[in-house]
This record gives C-alpha cells, sequence and structure tokens, in this order.
C-alpha cells in the first residue's frame, strides 16, 4: 500500500527526503552555498530535446511530493510543495538567467524541509481510531488536546483491517 501504516515507514520516509533534498541542491556545500544535482544537470547540454537538469528536477520532486502522499501530510502542504517544486523545475528553461536563478533558488530543500516539519507538528499513531481508544497515550493527548495544550495534527495509521485475535490459553485444572 502507498500509504504509511508504522513509525518504521515513516522514519523511512524522513530518510528518504533527506537524501532527496541533499543530493538535489547540496551534495556540495561552499559556506552557507551548496550545490547538487539540480544545478549541476542544468550546465549540460540537452540529450535530444530533454533538459537533463529539468528532467531530473521533475522527478525528484514529485518523489518528494509522493513521500507527502505517504506520510499523509495535508492537502495545502502538498500544494505548497508543488508550487515550489514546480518553479524549481522549469525555472532552467529560460536560458542561462534561469539556469542561474535555479541555482540560487533551492526549491528541493525548501519542500522537503517544509515536509519534514510537517511531519514534525504531526502525531501518528499505528492502528485505528477504535484500537487508539483504549490507550493511555491517547486518553492524555485528547485531554491535552481539550485544554487546549495540544494543536497538532493526529493522523491515524489504520491497522490491517483485522481484528486482533483473542489468544485461547488452555486452562489449568484446579489441583485437588
Amino acid at each position: 500500500m502507498i500509504l504509511a501504516r508504522t513509525h518504521i515507514e515513516l522514519h523511512n520516509i524522513r530518510k528518504n527526503v533527506e537524501q532527496i533534498k541533499k543530493l538535489s541542491d547540496n551534495i556540495v556545500g561552499v559556506g552557507p552555498f551548496g550545490v547538487g544535482m539540480d544545478t549541476a544537470l542544468n550546465f549540460l547540454p540537452n540529450i535530444g530535446k530533454v533538459n537533463p537538469g529539468v528532467a531530473y528536477s521533475g522527478l525528484a520532486g514529485a518523489l518528494l511530493v509522493l513521500q507527502g502522499i505517504r506520510a499523509r501530510a495535508a492537502p495545502m502542504i502538498l500544494i505548497q510543495m508543488s508550487a515550489i517544486l514546480v518553479v524549481d523545475t522549469v525555472a532552467p528553461l529560460f536560458g542561462k538567467a534561469g539556469a542561474v536563478a535555479d541555482a540560487l533558488f533551492t526549491g528541493h530543500k525548501w519542500a522537503a524541509d517544509m515536509l519534514l516539519k510537517h511531519m514534525e507538528e504531526t502525531i501518528y499513531f499505528e492502528g485505528t481510531r477504535e484500537e487508539a481508544l483504549h490507550t493511555v497515550e491517547y486518553r492524555d493527548l485528547m485531554g491535552r488536546v481539550r485544554a487546549g495544550k495540544e494543536d497538532r495534527r493526529i493522523i491515524f495509521l489504520g491497522g490491517d483491517g483485522k481484528r486482533p485475535k483473542p489468544i485461547d490459553l488452555p486452562t489449568i485444572p484446579p489441583q485437588v
């Protein structure tokens, strides 16, 4: 399934987003500036009618948005990320000036940081809402929400749709 269902999958999403961010906009860091694949490929000649920088940027941007979908990011975050990534992808199509502007505009880093911050501001529960209702953590969380002390989003990752089977323990006959 495409959506993350466990905290391990969320951890892997974070790692993937960090890797895309670094590869795209900061393979080689020079002070506060970085050069990544996004910039380097823009200065290569076109392969047929395809600009390698635009192709890479579009693919990396699509992967970032896909990771946002998997992490169940809010629709507005996905829209904002997409807008940033579209600008970052099409900038090199405006000649050398666009390629230079793209080198200075670290859209992949910006979109990745936006997604990572959004994930940090989200509380993820493994399982369904019904399963979480019976946990102490969920009751404590809802107490903080009602008291106005908590305003983060709450996401239920869902279960496998199956109820856990009760364990059928053998009975021990009483000692006489």
